[in-house]
C-alpha cells in the first residue's frame, strides 16, 4: 500500500503542475486551432465514433447489468470471473462518482462557450452541462475500466491502454473537452482502477 500511495502523489502532482500549465497556456490555443480547422472536415466526425465507445449511459447501463449478473450468479463470489466483473464493475462506478464530483466542484467552462460567448476558466459548483468539462467524463470511463482490464489481462495492456487515450484525444478532436480535462480523466480513471485491485485482490502494484 505504501508504494501505490507514493506512486498516487507523485503521479498526483505532476497531474496538478501539468494541468495548470495546459490550463493557462495551452487549452484555448489548442481548441481554438482545432475548431478553426477542422470542424468542418472528417477529424470531428470520426473523433464523435470513437467518442461513442465512451458514452455514459451505455457503460452505465453496462455496470448496472454486471453487478445484477454477479448478484444473480454467483453473490458469494466463488468463482474467478465473477470477482473480476465486480472489481471492473466497482472500479468503473467509483470512478464516476469521483469524475461526477470533479465537475460539480470545478465548473470548468466548456470550450464551447469559449466559442460562443467568449468564456474561460473556473465556475466552483456548478452542475449544468455547459460547466462540467473537467475531467473528461469519457476519458475517466475509459481509462479506469481499460486500465481494470489490462490489470487483468496483462498481455493486452498495450492496447487496451490504447483504446482509452484514443478515445480521451477523440474528445479533444471534438471540441468537447480541453487536452487538460482529458489529462485530469486519466489520471482519477487509472488510480481509481490501482487502488481498487490493491482492495480487492490485496496486492500493491509493482
Amino acid at each position: 500500500m505504501d508504494n501505490l500511495l507514493k506512486k498516487t502523489g507523485i503521479a498526483a502532482a505532476i497531474t496538478f503542475i501539468v494541468y495548470l500549465v495546459m490550463f493557462f497556456f495551452v487549452d484555448r490555443s489548442v481548441d481554438l486551432w482545432i475548431q478553426a480547422n477542422w470542424a468542418q472536415t472528417w477529424v470531428p466526425r470520426w473523433g464523435a465514433y470513437i467518442s461513442l465507445l465512451g458514452q455514459g449511459e451505455v457503460i452505465k447501463l453496462g455496470l448496472a447489468l454486471g453487478f445484477i449478473l454477479v448478484i444473480a450468479v454467483d453473490s458469494g463470489l466463488q468463482k474467478k470471473w465473477t470477482r473480476n466483473l465486480l472489481y471492473v464493475c466497482v472500479t468503473g462506478a467509483c470512478a464516476i462518482i469521483i469524475g461526477d464530483g470533479l465537475k460539480y466542484l470545478l465548473g470548468r467552462c466548456r470550450p464551447a462557450m469559449l466559442f460562443e460567448e467568449h468564456l474561460y476558466g473556473l465556475h466552483f459548483f456548478a452542475h449544468t452541462w455547459a460547466l462540467n468539462s473537467t475531467p473528461s467524463g469519457h476519458t475517466i470511463r475509459a481509462f479506469s475500466l481499460l486500465t481494470a482490464v489490462s490489470l487483468l489481462y496483462r498481455r493486452g495492456t498495450a492496447v487496451f491502454l490504447s483504446l482509452a487515450a484514443l478515445i480521451g484525444v477523440s474528445r479533444v478532436l471534438v471540441t468537447a473537452h480541453y487536452p487538460s480535462d482529458v489529462l485530469l480523466g486519466a489520471f482519477v480513471g487509472i488510480f481509481t482502477a490501482l487502488w481498487t485491485y490493491h482492495y480487492f485482490f490485496d496486492k500493491d502494484i509493482a
